[in-house]
């Protein structure tokens, strides 16, 4: 149904790895093991890879962030595993997603001849066209993520969770909502199983805690870098390639107009969308507030470090979706929903009248150079 919400988690898990890239990086450690920390490790350690199994507590998987501070603190070593190590316990298959990109390629190039060739072009086709140029995107997005992996990487800190809750200060004693370490990284960023579907009513995921295996769905934080553009420019293009069969070959005059209000209807829910969480997502991560912090001559540089500090704290203290959030983006998601919905529906629909010319095959011959 939405294939570019899809890949907005792909893209969001991506830019987490790459932080923890960066992180690792900056990272003073005697040695240099850390500085070899991949893309791969980032992946496998946000995907719950790494297990802590403390001596008075139940063990629990920590994602990158967490790692980072158990070691900088000094509770744990480094793991020294490298990215071979790591892509050794992916169960990706290389022939399967060669072989699938293969036939996606074939369906793109056919659909380039038609168009060279000016055959009529159906919806199914131009919609099947925006889920596999999602699908390719994905692809490349979560090249580096290790794919089912079974058994995780033991880590044994050396002192207890209670020690350690009781050494890291007034913002570890707050109750947590999925496992001791949640302090490290405020807000959360909420997932639809543990936060979403409890609110809704809906039936909840797991109910143990701490959480046995760190949840896939959880809500992406991209921030505002290349790959925050390239999403943006790319879901506005998947958005826009319904635009594409404007003037196609419909069965009626109203499944026509409808399309085109859908068409439009699904672009501007998608701008939208983007406009508010740009702005929020702004907000969740103190952009805004440093940016002017920084640009302001008002201050001294003791006073901008102590106000920096003062919204840094706000910062995680708030809200990650915000109540205004949520009025707005409740209609926005409803249309959307009836939009999309209408779109994959006529898609089947309008096969039941296609025009002569859909049933023609592209000439190859006609590219080849001939006397």
């Amino acid at each position: 149904m939405a294939p570019e919400f899809v890949l907005a988690f792909a893209t969001g898990q991506k830019v987490e790895a790459n932080k923890s890239v960066e992180d690792f990086k900056n990272l003073v450690l005697p040695g240099q093991e850390h500085q070899k920390w991949t893309l791969r490790h980032g992946f496998y350690a946000n995907m719950g890879g790494f297990v802590l199994q403390p001596p008075d507590w139940a063990a629990f998987p920590i994602n990158s962030k967490q790692l980072l501070w158990l070691i900088k603190e000094g509770y744990v070593d480094y793991p020294k595993m490298t990215a071979k190590e790591v892509w050794d316990k992916s169960k990706a298959d290389g022939f399967q997603k060669s072989l699938t990109c293969l036939q996606t390629g074939w369906f793109i190039i056919q659909i380039i001849g038609r168009a060279i060739q000016h055959l009529p072009i159906t919806t199914l086709e131009i919609t099947t066209l925006s889920f596999v140029l999602c699908t390719l995107v994905m692809f490349t997005q979560w090249a580096h993520k290790p794919l089912d992996v079974e058994s995780a990487t033991i880590l044994t800190p050396n002192k207890s969770i209670a020690k350690i809750l009781l050494e890291a200060g007034p913002a570890a004693r707050e109750p947590y909502q999925h496992t001791p370490l949640d302090f490290v990284e405020k807000p959360l960023p909420p997932s639809w199983l543990t936060e979403v579907q409890p609110h809704l009513r809906f039936q909840t995921g797991p109910k143990m805690r701490p959480l046995p295996r760190l949840t896939n769905d959880r809500f992406p934080v991209i921030g505002a870098g290349p790959d925050a553009v390239f999403l943006f420019l790319f879901t506005m293009g998947y958005c826009g390639l319904h635009f594409v069969a404007w003037d196609f070959s419909f069965p009626t005059r109203l499944e026509r107009d409808l399309w085109r209000w859908a068409s439009i209807a699904i672009a501007a829910c998608a701008f939208i969308f983007w406009v508010c969480e740009t702005y929020q997502d702004g907000h969740r991560l103190g952009r805004w507030e440093r940016w002017g912090a920084q640009l302001s001559n008002k201050f001294s540089k003791s006073d901008k470090d102590g106000r920096i500090n003062t919204m840094e704290k706000a910062r995680r203290n708030r809200r990650f979706i915000p109540v205004w959030e949520v009025v707005i983006m409740t209609p926005v998601t409803a249309v959307y929903t009836l939009a999309r919905t209408y779109i994959v529906i006529e898609v089947f629909l309008s096969q039941r009248s296609l025009p002569v010319g859909a049933f023609d095959t592209v000439e190859w011959s006609q590219f080849i150079p001939h006397l």
